[in-house]
């Protein structure tokens, strides 16, 4: 009987497996790569079926669970299958067929694991050398959140974070450059928020270095990520516009928004593009969570014509936070400057026309 359930609990797939140990125990991990875009919808609903008594997922829960007592838990696919729990969609339109499997399979899994240890893996099982080489810092804090997403489930606690994935895949250059480039603008946004505003975009990333994703799945999805992160970072923004400017000094009105849950401190910088006119550095903006407000922007214009400036909204060191805009402006002014400026000049004319005279004058006489 012994022989008869651990052969029927060494089943190897992409999702599970399990391992031995010394104290002829046996472990179970249970992770599964995305089967979602980043705005939640599935992209297919091939985990509907793994969810089945017969399916790859539903094997492991159903069949044979006297003998396993360490559950290792990808709190990614738990998530996954609670979303499926509570009724989704399909991109391509077609009637999804898992919310009744998800119910079932998350009942059963409680009810399997009860007095069992489980051991959360981290968040979305990336491949621990990219998760060192891209997101270092983060590691803890997936690692936490992978904890208490579990222990919510579960109604109780569970042990710390174990069990890397030690696989390491290839990435080319264009993808390794979208991933660091997703992170560094996170690690940008965390300096002004708090971490949970940035939460979803960080742990999608985490599971986009799983190793057992298919390349072209990979790459479809590292697409749908870079839209992803670029939303999340215009949601501090300023709104491109143009200014007519009649009078040597004045303050435009400079709208900036937060879409972000949360309140904001941060400082406007802005740069002229040319030398018709100058423009002061605004400091401590504050917004109000999901608002829009307006700041007046100094500047002083020494001449007519066209000119732009460059704005950016900044942390409070000046690290640039949201995407830069060009303000167009319209000078149809002289400054008090340039007239001093002008006049100066024609005066030097008129003296140098003058000199000239007499010394023809002088010549003839």
């Amino acid at each position: 009987m012994r022989k008869f359930l651990t052969l029927s609990l060494l089943i190897f797939t992409s999702c599970f497996f399990v391992i031995p140990n010394s104290n002829a125990t046996q472990t179970v991990k249970i992770s599964e790569p995305t089967h979602r875009l980043f705005d939640g919808v599935f992209f297919n609903d091939e985990l509907a079926q793994k969810l089945t008594p017969t399916g790859s997922l539903g094997q492991v829960v159903y069949l044979n669970t006297f003998g396993v007592n360490n559950w290792l838990v990808d709190p990614a696919t738990i998530d996954e299958i609670i979303a499926m729990s509570n009724g989704y969609g399909i991109a391509d339109g077609s009637a999804p067929s898992g919310q009744e499997l998800a119910k079932s399979w998350l009942t059963q899994f409680v009810k399997v694991t009860k007095n069992k240890k489980v051991t959360p893996i981290t968040y979305g099982n990336p491949s621990s050398f990219w998760a060192n080489e891209i997101m270092p810092d983060q590691i803890e804090y997936l690692n936490g959140r992978s904890k208490i997403r579990l222990e919510t489930l579960l109604n109780r606690s569970v042990q710390e974070v174990g069990s890397n994935e030690a696989v390491k895949q290839k990435f080319n250059k264009v993808s390794l450059s979208v991933l660091k480039y997703g992170q560094r603008q996170i690690d940008l946004l965390s300096t002004v928020l708090e971490k949970t505003q940035l939460e979803e975009n960080q742990l999608r990333l985490s599971q986009l270095l799983n190793p057992n994703l298919e390349e072209q799945l990979f790459l479809d999805l590292l697409k749908d990520y870079d839209k992803s992160i670029s939303v999340m970072r215009n949601k501090l923004n300023i709104k491109n516009t143009k200014f007519t400017v009649t009078s040597s000094k004045e303050e435009l009105p400079i709208t900036v928004g937060n879409d972000f849950d949360q309140v904001v401190k941060l400082k406007l910088s802005s740069r002229a593009m040319n030398g018709k006119v100058s423009v002061a550095q605004i400091k401590d903006i504050e917004l109000a969570a999901k608002s829009k407000n307006q700041v007046l922007l100094p500047i002083e214009v020494f001449a007519a014509g066209d000119s732009r400036l460059l704005v950016q909204l900044t942390n409070l060191e000046n690290k640039p936070v949201g995407y830069p805009v060009y303000i167009n402006l319209k000078l149809s002014v002289i400054s008090p400057v340039t007239t001093w400026i002008t006049t100066a000049a024609a005066v030097l004319l008129i003296i140098a026309a003058l000199v000239q005279s007499v010394r023809r004058v002088r010549r003839r006489s």
